[in-house]
């Protein structure tokens, strides 16, 4: 039996050119290949992709769906529910796939039939399209979730792996939050029975200003570094009950979260007290100091440095100064 993918594309104000372009990359896709596409539409006030939609003249495998605003997470889980092909791909609507890889990925899926493939991306920054007909094909990790969480740090992006919808079953993402990949993809994976990691470029991930994670405003970062702490508390609390290898692997992961917290916030924290108040949140939950674990050299070294608070405190105005 052939595979077929729903790709999920949750919107929120993205400009009709961006948008239209993410279709078209879509649409380019093999005629072999079974598909459908869904938008949906996060409460975009007055929204105007119904009336693009009908200009381009968008084929049947496009659907289109409104809600009240909830989020990138609460899109997403309505687009979940919304699928009815045996694999999901989230991809965000001013990104696009390079369907001349697609073939290869599709190859992959039938020959490994994997719960979870992931896959490479590339940065891009203008509002035209690169062909992504060459590059590498390598398979680089087969094996269950567990396995990969416990040998290998984890990229969270949800628009990096296309996963069964099976495994999907009673996993949601938080509504209304930022990082809210962070609460859906290790528990995806530790549902994995069958991972395939490969180097495959098939992903065009655009840069834009004004992008969430692009925001610096202080109101914004408030709210990412207090989602995190959210989301760090809750990956904890489903851990409790999870047997002992699974139970080390998310610990990995959490403990890897807290480290990326601790370095941004070192480097976008606009003045020491602000700094100041995560790492008392941070502490309260177990993630400051670092626990002292060899999970990498990296992580070790930066565990280590944690438990000299003068040695923070320095590099959080070394890096300020480079600001």
């Amino acid at each position: 039996m052939k595979p077929s993918v729903s790709f999920v594309l949750p919107y929120y104000r993205v400009d009709g050119l961006l948008l239209k372009r993410c279709l078209e990359s879509l649409l380019a896709l093999p005629e072999m290949i079974d598909y459908e596409i869904i938008i949906v539409d996060d409460g975009t006030p007055g929204t105007s992709v119904p009336d693009w939609l009908a200009k381009w003249k968008m084929n049947s495998r496009v659907r289109y769906f409104y809600q009240e605003n909830k989020g990138p997470g609460g899109a997403r889980n309505a687009g979940l529910s919304l699928a009815e092909k045996e694999y999901v791909q989230f991809v965000d609507p001013d990104d696009y796939l390079l369907p001349e890889r697609y073939l290869t990925v599709w190859s992959l899926l039938q020959e490994k039939n994997p719960d979870l493939l992931s896959f490479d991306f590339r940065i891009v920054y203008d509002k035209g399209r690169f062909s992504g007909s060459e590059g590498d094909t390598t398979v680089w990790f087969e094996g269950n979730g567990t396995a990969f969480m416990l040998q290998h740090n984890l990229r969270a992006s949800v628009w990096g792996y296309i996963f069964r919808r099976s495994i999907g079953r009673n996993v949601s993402f938080p509504e209304y939050a930022y990082h809210e990949d962070e609460a859906f993809t290790p528990l995806l994976y530790l549902r994995a029975q069958v991972v395939v990691a490969t180097d495959i470029v098939l992903y065009a991930y655009y840069q834009r200003r004004g992008s969430i994670m692009n925001n610096t405003k202080l109101e914004e970062l408030h709210k990412r570094f207090t989602d995190m702490l959210r989301i760090q508390s809750l990956l904890t609390s489903f851990s409790v009950s999870f047997p002992v290898e699974q139970r080390r692997a998310m610990h990995r992961r959490i403990d890897q979260n807290y480290m990326s917290m601790l370095y941004k916030l070192l480097t976008d924290s606009p003045y020491w007290k602000f700094l100041q108040h995560y790492f008392k949140g941070m502490k309260k939950q177990g993630g400051f100091p670092l626990p002292l674990h060899f999970h990498t050299l990296k992580y070790f070294l930066f565990a280590s440095i944690t438990m000299c608070p003068g040695v923070i405190h320095l590099l959080y105005f070394l890096l300020r100064r480079r600001r």
